[in-house]
């Protein structure tokens, strides 16, 4: 079997353009290998699997030394396909600026969400525990999400009532994740992430002395949920308060709140992004894999597949963690290339019969 990512020898052009070659399965299995190949040669240091691609594009994120590197363009010099095996050679321009530089575009950005999430769709919810929303601070974080480059994008707060129930339950309960929730939110309103906002509202008031007169403390707790998974892949919290006793001390506390999780939320969505490697779910027979060991080693085999972790064995079907170098529907792909029948995949989650 011929693994994804395959290095093979490269020629150095000048300072900083390479030309490398990749094989691998796919096509865009062979680019990757390239593109890392590449970054390799010019940085000059073992690069682990953090390295990042999207659209003409290498970003990486975690290199094991002092330097950063990353592939500013490529031109494809040759690629070809002789018995399965994809071969594709580039020169690629490398640089060692840092990874912002890079991505400063929006579409360079969109690129990068497009290639390893594959745009996923975010629905967005800010409520406190009476169950009053908080629209304002959910249209600021979607906002961030937006120019960060992610383009799908859902506001709870003008979904369906099913879906605002669900969206609301699994705030509420923000010390952990309902997965019956979940599935009730992902069939009324259609979501791969729910960003969820549990806001605490003190608020003061000298309604006696002066009506109106208020000061308002506001404490946030922020997490990005994967609603197939129930993953929590961020979380983050954030207080505000309104320098002033007046009127509209609670939109003063908010806005300093806002300004807070906006930059952290963004910026853990893009880095999940830039991460090529993924943690999928697999659920599947046991009949399919066998005994513990015999299924730990097939899945281990898969190309692209980085490491294993069995959860549980239930009813015959068992339930793997993994990690993978690519999305849900690549490692789809990849179970088909081996003869597995897939049933159902989604945002880190894949099924087989």
């Amino acid at each position: 079997m011929v693994a994804v990512f395959c290095m093979l020898p490269l020629t150095v052009v000048s300072a900083a353009e390479h030309v490398a070659t990749g094989q691998g399965a796919s096509e865009r299995a062979a680019l990757r290998a390239a593109m890392r190949s590449a970054v390799e040669a010019e940085v000059g240091v073992y690069l682990d699997s953090s390295t990042r691609i999207a659209n003409y594009q290498v970003l990486s994120d975690k290199i094991y030394t002092h330097s950063e590197g990353y592939i500013k363009s490529y031109e494809v010099l040759s690629k070809d396909e002789v018995g399965g095996v994809h071969r594709v050679t580039i020169r690629a321009d490398v640089s060692g600026d840092k990874i912002s530089d890079v991505t400063n575009s929006l579409q360079q950005r969109q690129a990068v969400i497009g290639m390893n999430m594959e745009q996923p769709r975010v629905a967005v919810i800010a409520v406190d525990r009476s169950g009053k929303e908080y629209p304002t601070l959910s249209s600021v974080l979607i906002t961030a999400l937006q120019q960060e480059g992610f383009t799908r994008l859902i506001d709870i707060s003008s979904a369906n009532a099913g879906a605002k129930r669900a969206a609301l339950s699994l705030t509420s309960n923000r010390y952990s994740v309902d997965l019956g929730q979940l599935a009730q939110l992902r069939a009324d309103a259609p979501c791969d992430y729910l960003v969820r906002v549990y806001v605490q509202n003190d608020t003061a008031s000298l309604d006696d002395i002066l009506p109106g007169l208020h000061k308002a403390y506001i404490s946030c707790a922020a997490s990005l949920v994967n609603t197939n998974t129930g993953e929590i892949t961020w979380s983050g919290t954030a207080r505000g308060e309104s320098k002033h006793w007046f009127g509209n001390s609670e939109a003063e506390a908010l806005e300093q709140v806002a300004d807070t999780l906006a930059p952290q939320l963004s910026k853990a969505a893009f880095n999940k992004a830039a991460n090529i490697q993924q943690h999928l779910q697999l659920t599947i027979p046991q009949a399919r894999l066998g005994t513990f060991s015999e299924a730990r080693e097939k899945v281990e085999a898969l190309p692209g597949v980085q490491h294993v972790y069995l959860r549980s064995l239930a009813r015959g079907i068992y339930t793997l963690d993994l990690d993978f170098d690519g999305t849900a529907g690549d490692f789809a792909t990849v179970l088909e290339q081996q003869g597995y029948h897939v049933t159902y995949f989604a945002a880190e989650s894949v099924v087989v019969e």
